[in-house]
């Protein structure tokens, strides 16, 4: 192997987020030899730093309501082969209301999922209390889903991590990709910092830094935000649906399509533009993670922008909820201020397509659902092989804007 050459391989997949590393699992399982190259470790960005729930009730109908179940059966399968170590719970999700004007909203809603097959009722907040103990007292009454679950994200990317190198997969963490390697119109694998990886196809599994694409000449309609986190100290770990409130429904597409709808109904009181700080919205929701610790968020800002670094009115919004709903725990200690760069498309579905001789999986605004479909998705399409959701993801379809080469 010449000096500058890192390693050889079928398949480079730039990026170790669940995106990328189940798109290299299913890569393998194909047959294929493959290369990941990360630019600091995985699960660096917004796939480690998210409470990993997997919402179905809130999915929009149609395709995204229908990978969201797909990547369910594709939990159970990766439970299956890697072991019960990233906590797959199936214990539901709530969705609670604070006054009357969301619970009529909320009906609407239970109908219209109804309509499409989802196990949904609406609970008083008794019986919604069985389900979640968390339930805050700010809550009149709630919706619950049995077909929601929750994983821990960071335990599974580190397990599926360590099933790939198992496999044969070579995994270089802290390497930074530079720019594809050209033979005339063919694409011939990356340069990065510590050398060149050859490969005869390239997979763009990058996340927010999607956007950096437009150095190879790809332009996609992809957006970035960042949202944050608070995360506490561990409290007593007690059997819990998932959560999600009234202030704030950025990622519930579902609820934002019914014609009843209304954004000031569902508004976070502490999302102040008016203030200067920017677009601050907000996605209302609550979990527990392994370690018995609170994940409470999420703050969403940022757009446009690859800045990290959690705002202060980000964190202000997320704090003075918290303390609104549990007063008795503002003594827990804070651990932890998450911020993830997400991204995402108009159409709120990521884009897994083949461009300009590589491949691309990215725009995830919800990819604990997403990634592990949209990798067998694009596996399959590598492999010739046919998948239900492909025409669905592709790049070209009418619901995006024309992907635009410089």
């Amino acid at each position: 192997m010449s000096p500058d050459v890192l390693a050889t391989s079928d398949i480079v997949v730039v990026g170790a987020g669940l995106a990328g590393l189940c798109t290299a699992f299913e890569l393998r399982r194909r047959g294929f030899d493959v290369t990941v190259v990360e630019q600091r470790f995985p699960a660096f960005g917004a796939s480690g730093r998210n409470p990993g729930c997997l919402w179905v009730q809130t999915r929009r109908s149609g395709v995204e309501l229908a990978i969201a179940r797909a990547a369910k059966v594709k939990y159970a399968e990766y439970a299956d082969e890697l072991g019960d170590v990233f906590e797959y719970r199936q214990l539901g999700g709530l969705f609670f209301f604070e006054n009357e004007e969301q619970g009529r909203v909320l009906q609407d809603y239970v109908q219209d999922r109804r309509a499409e097959g989802v196990e949904i009722e609406l609970l008083s907040v008794n019986r919604a209390r069985k389900h979640a103990p968390m339930l805050p007292a700010t809550a009149i009454g709630a919706v619950y889903c049995a077909e929601d679950a929750q994983i821990d994200t960071q335990r599974f990317i580190g397990a599926l991590s360590a099933a790939v190198i198992r496999s044969g997969v070579r995994l270089y963490e802290n390497t930074a990709v530079l720019s594809v390697i050209r033979q005339g119109n063919r694409v011939d694998g990356v340069r990065t910092v510590r050398g060149n990886i050859r490969a005869s196809g390239v997979v763009w599994a990058t996340g927010a830094w999607t956007l950096n694409l437009t150095a190879e000449g790809i332009v996609l309609p992809v957006t970035t935000a960042r949202m944050g986190q608070v995360v506490t100290q561990p409290v007593d770990q007690l059997p819990s649906a998932i959560l999600h409130g009234p202030r704030g429904v950025a990622n519930c597409s579902a609820l934002t399509d019914l014609a009843s709808y209304e954004p000031s109904i569902f508004a976070h009181p502490h999302a102040r533009p008016e203030q200067g700080v920017g677009r601050l919205d907000y996605d209302d929701c609550l979990a527990q993670n392994r370690s018995g610790s609170l994940v409470i968020g999420a703050g969403i800002d940022g757009y446009g922008s690859l800045n990290p670094h959690i705002s202060v009115a980000s964190t202000e919004a997320m704090i003075s909820t918290t303390l609104e709903r549990y007063p008795d725990r503002a003594h827990l200690g804070v651990t932890g201020l998450w911020a993830g760069l997400t991204s995402d498309t108009p159409d709120h579905l990521p884009i897994v397509d083949r461009l300009d001789t590589a491949h691309v999986n990215a725009g995830h605004s919800w990819g604990v659902a997403s990634a592990p479909v949209a990798g067998q998705v694009l596996a399959e399409l590598i492999a010739g092989e046919q998948n239900q959701f492909a025409t669905a993801l592709r790049a070209d379809r009418p619901s995006l804007e024309a992907v635009r080469y410089q």
